[in-house]
Formats: structure tokens, sequence, C-alpha cells
């Protein structure tokens, strides 16, 4: 009974550190390549290259309609090139090594960044989503036309 309670602690710990600090490893091209989420500041620096992909997922998401993988990887052929940069950024390589790269070893790598960074993307469409709502909100309470202001 205790080892079971240990193994089930230990797994519960293991998946608190997956969502604090989303990282896969692979293998590809014959190297080991860990797939990491951008920190806090990364990610403050990376806001004005994925602005043109943060947008696109902002429509998609704006729309109602359930985000599907389609609809993402239509987003990433769109925006490929932008892609590519935030692919190396988590990758630590250069833009040269993904340009080499077969298709297997392509798209395994871009489903699997996707997975780890997704979420960082998702965020901030939300973070976006809800400031309008909360503009929108604003609008409506603030009254029409000349106020009369108390003597």
């Amino acid at each position: 009974m205790a080892k079971k309670l240990e193994k089930k602690a230990s797994a519960e710990s293991q998946d608190d550190l997956e969502i604090l600090h989303p990282e896969r490893t692979l293998t590809i091209a014959g190297e080991v390549i860990t797939v990491r989420e951008y920190g806090f500041v990364e990610g403050l620096r990376l806001r004005s290259l994925a602005a043109p992909f943060l947008k696109a997922l902002h429509q998609v998401m704006g729309n109602g309609a359930a985000l599907s993988l389609e609809a993402v990887l239509d987003i990433i052929a769109e925006h490929h090139e932008i892609t590519l940069q935030l692919m190396a950024i988590a990758i630590d390589r250069d833009n040269d090594w993904l340009h080499d790269l077969n298709d297997p070893d392509g798209n395994r790598l871009l489903m699997t960044w996707w997975a780890v960074t997704g979420p960082f993307f998702l965020r901030s469409v939300q973070q976006r989503r809800i400031a309008e709502l909360v503009a929108s909100r604003a609008q409506k309470t603030v009254p029409a036309g000349e106020t009369s202001t108390p003597p």
C-alpha cells in the first residue's frame, strides 16, 4: 500500500513539474532535441515576432469555433516563416537546421513543438479575449451623452 501511494505521489509531482515546465525530448535527424516552452521574459520578447500568428489564432477562436488541429495547421502554414523562427527558438537550433529536415522528422518536430508551446499561445489569445470582453462591458456601463454632476 505504501509503495502504491509513493508511486502515485511521484507521478503527481512529475505531472506538476510537466505543467510548470513542459518539455519533450526526441531524436530528430539523428540528434537528441529538447522542445521547451518559452519562459516569461522570453515570451515577452517573442510577442512582436508571434503577433501575426497570435492574431490568426485569435480570429479563429473569436468566431466561437473550436480550435481544431486542422485550423492550427492552416495558421502554421500561413505563417510558416514565423513558425520556423519560433520552433528554432524552442529547440535552441537555427533556421537552417530546420530547413534541412526531411518531411517525417519535420512533421514530428512540428507536432511536438505545438504540444509543448501551444498552451503558451492559447494563453495569450485567452488573455486578449478577456481584455476585449472587459473593455466591451466597460463601454456598455458608461452612460451615453452628457451627464449632470452633483452641485
